[in-house]
């Protein structure tokens, strides 16, 4: 079975990539980058295809034979896209036109990997923007749909994704295994990570019953400690 993986050099996507590559039910990776990643020549499973602009890469993803699942962890943050305008056209563009040229293409699963809050009529830019993709991506009618909304995301970043990101992530760092959690969510993104594969992995093999699933923070941290 095969799997696509959008994101895949992001804090993220580079723990889904591992856990696909581990997975006994995924025989065949595809991904697509701006530039060479660095699993792309130690891979056995991976084919990772490359192309610096996104607009090209729905086209791409439809040249190519259909995965039986595809998973997103694609995104940024306002800070590092530079404007409101530049994070929703790749928070939201890019994901939303990879999404379906996936669902044209023939995927039957699709994973998204959003955020805790995520809700289409908030008042914060970041929120807004993971509410509106999710719906967009619900209405495409894959035969099943799973969202993750994780908390604060815990692991190594490079660089900086502005000062609020960089603080929740520190917080969020000192409250796990305390009380705080509970409210704050935060989570490994090697967990995430394990969880998106494993949500991929029941898709592919007809064991999930739902069309659409949602799951919410602690629910995802739950999910996470039972494949230990």
């Amino acid at each position: 079975m095969s799997t696509f993986i959008l994101g895949s050099t992001g804090l993220v996507g580079a723990q889904i990539v591992k856990y696909a590559e581990s997975s006994p039910v995924i025989s065949s990776i595809l991904t697509i980058t701006r530039r060479t990643p660095g699993f792309a020549e130690s891979s056995k499973k991976v084919t990772a295809l490359e192309d610096s602009n996104t607009d090209k890469w729905p086209e791409i993803i439809k040249s190519n034979k259909p995965t039986d699942a595809f998973i997103s962890a694609f995104g940024t943050t306002r800070a590092k896209a530079g404007s409101a305008e530049k994070f929703k056209t790749i928070d939201h563009g890019v994901n939303f036109s990879n999404a379906k040229a996936a669902k044209e293409n023939g995927t039957k699963v699709y994973v998204l990997v959003s955020s805790i809050g995520a809700n289409a009529n908030s008042n914060f830019l970041y929120m807004k923007t993971k509410g509106e993709l999710e719906d967009d991506v619900i209405a495409l009618g894959f035969d099943h749909t799973v969202i993750l909304r994780p908390g604060i995301l815990l692991g190594q970043r490079e660089g900086a994704h502005g000062f609020g990101n960089d603080f929740a992530a520190t917080i969020g760092g000192w409250a796990k295994h305390t009380f705080l959690q509970r409210w704050m969510h935060s989570i490994d993104v090697s967990d995430v990570g394990k969880v998106a594969v494993d949500f991929a992995a029941k898709g592919i093999k007809g064991e999930l019953k739902e069309k659409v699933t949602i799951v919410e923070g602690g629910d995802l941290i739950k999910l996470a400690n039972d494949l230990q």
